[in-house]
Formats: C-alpha cells, sequence, structure tokens
C-alpha cells in the first residue's frame, strides 16, 4: 500500500535530528527551505553543518553531544540519522510512544513518515514516493517532472495567488472565476510565467461583460 502525501505547513515547527554525518546534513538542506526551527544532536558534526549554523542563525542549533530522551521535549517532528541502528530503533520507538513523528533514515519499518523525492519552485511543492520500494524510480521520476514544468511556473503561481481576493470580490460566480485563472495560467505560461495585475484586472472584466452579454442573449431568445 502506497503513502498518502500530507502536504504540512512546518514553518516555525520544531524539528530534531539525531546524528551529524552527511546524512543529516542533507536532510537540514530539504527542510530549510520550509522555515522550521532545527537542532542537530550529535558527538561530532561533519564542518557542513556548522556552515549551514552560521547561514541559518537561530533556526539551527548544534549541540556536540549524545542524544538524550529529553531531547523528544523539545520536538514537533523528529529525524534518527545516527550511524547506530540500535539508537535509531530506540529513538523510534520513543517517538511512536509519544505519537511524535518520526523518520529513521533508510530503515521503512521505523518510519512514521518518510521523505519523499521532492520538486520544489517558489512555492510549488511536489512529491514523489514509491512506498520505500525503489528511491531509484523516484528519483528518475523526479527528473522527469523537473523537465515538464514550464520555466517561471513558481513565480507565475505566486503572483496568481496575489490575485486570488481580488478575483473573489470582484466575481460571485465559481465557475467564472474558475475561467480567469485558467486563462491566467494558459496566458502566464505563454508570457515566459508572468502576468501582471493590470492584465488580471482587464481580464476579469472582460469575463463579465462576456457573461452579461451571454445572459442578455439569453434574455433575448426567452422573451
Amino acid at each position: 500500500m502506497g503513502y498518502f502525501p500530507f502536504f504540512v505547513d512546518i514553518e516555525g515547527k520544531k524539528c530534531l535530528i539525531a546524528g551529524g554525518g552527511s546524512v543529516s546534513y542533507r536532510k537540514v538542506c530539504v527542510l530549510m527551505d520550509y522555515g522550521p526551527e532545527m537542532k542537530v544532536v550529535a558527538p561530532r558534526m561533519v564542518p557542513e553543518l556548522s556552515c549551514l549554523e552560521q547561514e541559518l542563525g537561530g533556526r539551527l542549533i548544534l549541540e556536540c553531544r549524545d542524544f538524550v530522551e529529553s531531547d523528544l521535549d523539545y520536538a514537533d517532528f523528529v529525524v534518527a540519522g545516527t550511524s547506530d541502528e540500535a539508537l535509531n530503533r530506540r529513538i523510534s520507538q520513543l517517538c511512536k510512544e509519544r505519537k511524535i513523528p518520526v523518520n529513521v533514515v533508510d530503515v521503512q519499518e521505523e518510519c512514521s513518515f518518510i521523505f519523499p523525492a521532492l520538486i520544489k519552485e517558489k512555492h510549488i511543492t511536489v512529491g514523489i514516493s514509491t512506498g520505500g520500494d525503489s528511491p531509484t524510480i523516484a528519483k528518475y521520476l523526479k527528473h522527469q517532472f523537473q523537465k515538464a514544468i514550464p520555466s517561471g511556473f513558481g513565480e507565475l503561481a505566486e503572483q496568481l495567488g496575489s490575485y486570488r481576493d481580488m478575483v473573489k470580490e470582484k466575481v460571485d460566480l465559481i465557475s467564472i472565476r474558475t475561467e480567469i485563472f485558467q486563462t491566467m495560467v494558459e496566458e502566464g505560461i505563454r508570457q515566459g510565467g508572468t502576468y501582471t495585475r493590470e492584465q488580471a484586472k482587464e481580464l476579469i472584466e472582460r469575463k463579465l461583460r462576456e457573461h452579461e452579454g451571454k445572459n442578455h442573449t439569453h434574455r433575448n431568445q426567452e422573451k
């Protein structure tokens, strides 16, 4: 059975990462774009983590020591990525007892959540999972989807998102709103991933005139 792809806002959430090696470094790199506060606990850290600590400021804390159970008091979710399989298993068990989401790197049966292969462009995120069966296939699909996403699509999505309130305020009918956003997407792609507020206003007015024209024609036919 596959995994259901929950998309969760983790900005400001607290992530505990046990282990200071290259695996933990890669997890920090994946997570940092989504805004959580991260604490890495390990007796030794790769130098790359220290560089990220300086870059991220207070969003990343490194503590060079062994994991202790009270570390879980900090955590909204946990990544167990130490080189000690028994310790990773113990962390997983403790998290499950406390109902804290946990990912044990490369040990699917110990996880309550897994990391998908991710594609991120601005606020667009695509997650690909094979349920842990074949990470190689997930990476292949990631590459194919990356090629399929039009250039500038993330910027376009951000622009259209800023127009949503304007469209809702001016257009009552859901069907017309849908037409407007569909047209914005199609024209935005043709224009290389941009659609201005002025264009959005003109489109709204045009669609409303078209709708009124259709209603006027329909009323005349009924007479």
